[in-house]
This record gives structure tokens, C-alpha cells and sequence, in this order.
């Protein structure tokens, strides 16, 4: 029987790529998941790579510094799986024109014409260009980062904890880490309540070429180095209470019965911005990506919200227990809810959570399960 320091369960871009930050520490590695590599939300991802612009505030501070970090991290993976052209983002009705000109991160106006001479293919548009975006091959990234694990395409639906050892069928393992996405969580969380965000994303061919990523309602990619062209969206918010995942996106009659209406828009929304040339469907994903209210990511240990509580009732009513003092469940560990922006925070998320691991380093603040436990248990306070 085979023993590993850690299983990680969920091959997606949280899995996948805190798997690598651990093996690159020394740790065995196995990773797991029903669907395959990058078979759910992240392979659905357009795995654009791409500032948020605004006044600066605790979010898109994260953002912005996990996205330097992740632009550094990916070209030093696997170089040929990145095409780093910058994005232009256009204004729409959550980002203003004001608000692109007037941020934090530096930028350069485009108007129609400067965009004509740069390709006859624009539409009369105007926008705002950030040098400090990319896009990446999801799935090529996802192998990529686990080379070195050993992956199980296994659909585990229970944990069993036995002498110091999560127990499967051919393997035990000494520590587990969550990274599921919208799959019913193996352990209670109700602290982290998922919202399954829908998205759809269209591999093209087209013999048009398109200098740079292109950012309004839709994502259009650049030119990627496999000659596609990927266009993608954020379709459908679900609401966690009313709505739980308990399959793939490929096999949901929810997507699969609108498909053909979502792709037709993504098509006319793209030609608004840039005329596609000899145009054909090549490939199509769907996936629901995991946020919460916040729009923050969660990492760190998994707490035992139940027993907790039991064992310090107080802290309903805000008496502010040390986390150390908390009821966990054992060497279990969540990296989960990272939303639309996957591939972006992954890798930096994977340093704060390996580090706390193995060198016990403090989480932030915004992005402790620990803040969410407090935060439920009080507001459940009757």
C-alpha cells in the first residue's frame, strides 16, 4: 500500500497547483479527481490572466499582486503554454470608463482609430490597454504542475481516518486538502458557502489575428500558440441555497439544454468588438466555478464547525476564541472558492497555504477559513 505525505483532492487550479507547491518541497504527492485533470471549472476557465482595475481597496490589491505573481510563476513553468500579449478591456456597465482611466494599475487609452491601424478587424471601439496580462493553456498548465504527483481518477465520496491515516482503496495518505470547487464538500463547512458560478467558453479557428486579450462582457484571447482563439463568459449565478452540484457541467440538462443560445451570443458579442474571419466552433467547455459572498478565496485548516461551537459556546454571542483553541478536523485543509480569477491567485494562494503548512506562516486575514467561521457563528447567534 502506497503512503503520501498529502492527497489533494480536486485537479483543477487550486489542486494542481498547490500538489506542485508541495512536491517542490519534498512531499509525496497524489491527487485526485472524478472528472480528470482540469476537468471541471478550471478546464472550462478561459484562464485569462488579467489586471482589476479601480481605486485601489483590500481586493483588487490581492488580485493585482497575485496576478504579477502568477505572470512570473507560469512563464517560468512551462513558457509555451502562456502567450503574454496584454489585454485591452472595453468600458461596460460594471466598469465605467472613468473607472478603467482613473486606477491603480498603469494603462494606455486606445481610441477607434489608434485600433484600426493596429488591426482593420476592430470594430469602432475604444479602450484601455494593460501590458500585465496573458492567457494560458489550462489544461497543458494543470498536467504540467502535477508531472511529478501520482493522479487517481477517482470519484471519492467519503473520508475514513484510521491510526493517524486517511484511508483509500490502495493508497493512505497523512494529510488531506480539499480543492473541490462546487462538489459537495467531504467534510460539514457551512461557514463556506459555495456559489456556483456558470461559465462557458468557445475554442475558434479563425485566420483573423488579434494582437492582444480583449475584455468587455466577453473575453476574447489572443492568437494562442495551438493557432485557436478562446472566447469566453461568466453566464449564470446560482444561488448556493437553492442549488447544489452534484454532477459535471457537460452532463447538467441546465447547460446542456441552452447551449446552443449561449454560443450564438458569445459569437455576436465577439464580432461586436473584432471582426472573426473565416470562423469555426472547434471545441466548447462549460463549467461552474466556486465563489463565496466576499469574492475572496478561502485556505487554511478545516474547522469542525459543530463541534466548535460545542466546545465554546461563547463564541456565538463574540467572544473571540484563539484559533488554535478551535475544534479541526484532522490534517485536513481547504483551498477552495477561487471564482473566475482561478488561474490568477492559484499559485499565490498555494505559497500562503504550503508555507502555513509546513512552516506554520499566518494566512491573511481576508482569506482564513478561520474568518469565516467567526463570521457564521455569530451571525447565527439566535
Amino acid at each position: 500500500m502506497k503512503i503520501y505525505d498529502f492527497l489533494i483532492i480536486g485537479a483543477g487550479s487550486a489542486g494542481c497547483n498547490i500538489a506542485h507547491y508541495l512536491q517542490k518541497k519534498g512531499k509525496k504527492i497524489a491527487i485526485a479527481d472524478k472528472e480528470g485533470v482540469a476537468g471541471g471549472g478550471s478546464g472550462a476557465a478561459g484562464a485569462f490572466l488579467s489586471p482589476l482595475p479601480g481605486k485601489e481597496n483590500l481586493y483588487n490589491t490581492f488580485i493585482n499582486n497575485a496576478l504579477l505573481f502568477s505572470l512570473k510563476f507560469y512563464e517560468e513553468l512551462s513558457p509555451n503554454a502562456i502567450v503574454k500579449k496584454g489585454v485591452l478591456r472595453i468600458a461596460n456597465e460594471n466598469f465605467d470608463n472613468d473607472k478603467l482611466e482613473k486606477n491603480s494599475v498603469e494603462n494606455r487609452y486606445y481610441d477607434s482609430k489608434e485600433l484600426q491601424e493596429i488591426s482593420h478587424n476592430f470594430n469602432k471601439i475604444e479602450g484601455y490597454f494593460y501590458e500585465n496580462a496573458a492567457i494560458l493553456n489550462p489544461h497543458e498548465i494543470c498536467k504540467k504542475l502535477i508531472e511529478k504527483c501520482d493522479f487517481y481518477q477517482e470519484d471519492i465520496q467519503e473520508l475514513v481516518y484510521e491510526d493517524n491515516f486517511y484511508v483509500f482503496k490502495n493508497f493512505r495518505a497523512k494529510n488531506i486538502i480539499l480543492a473541490q470547487g462546487v462538489i459537495k464538500p467531504l467534510v460539514k463547512t457551512p461557514y463556506m458557502e459555495i456559489s456556483p458560478i456558470f461559465g462557458v467558453k468557445i475554442d475558434v479557428k479563425t485566420t483573423t489575428k488579434i494582437p492582444f486579450n480583449i475584455h468587455k462582457s466577453i473575453s476574447i484571447s489572443a492568437n494562442r500558440r495551438d493557432g485557436l482563439v478562446a472566447i469566453g463568459a461568466t453566464k449564470e449565478r446560482h444561488d448556493a441555497s437553492k442549488m447544489e452540484c452534484l454532477t459535471s457541467c457537460e452532463k447538467c440538462d441546465f447547460y446542456v439544454n441552452s447551449e446552443q443560445g449561449q454560443i450564438e451570443t458569445l459569437l455576436r458579442e465577439a464580432n461586436e468588438l473584432i471582426k472573426l474571419e473565416n470562423l469555426e466552433v472547434a471545441k466548447i467547455y462549460r463549467g461552474a466555478r466556486a465563489t463565496i459572498k466576499s469574492y475572496f478565496p478561502v485556505i487554511g485548516k478545516a474547522i469542525n464547525y459543530e463541534g466548535s461551537l460545542k466546545k465554546h459556546p461563547s463564541i456565538k454571542n463574540g467572544t473571540k476564541i484563539p484559533p488554535d483553541l478551535l475544534e479541526h478536523f484532522p490534517n485536513l485543509y481547504l483551498m477552495n472558492a477561487l471564482g473566475s480569477r482561478g488561474f490568477v491567485v492559484a499559485p499565490y494562494l498555494a505559497e500562503f497555504l504550503g508555507e502555513n503548512i509546513l512552516n506554520n506562516a499566518k494566512i491573511p486575514k481576508e482569506l482564513s477559513s478561520e474568518q469565516l467561521f467567526y463570521k457564521r457563528a455569530r451571525k447565527n447567534n439566535p
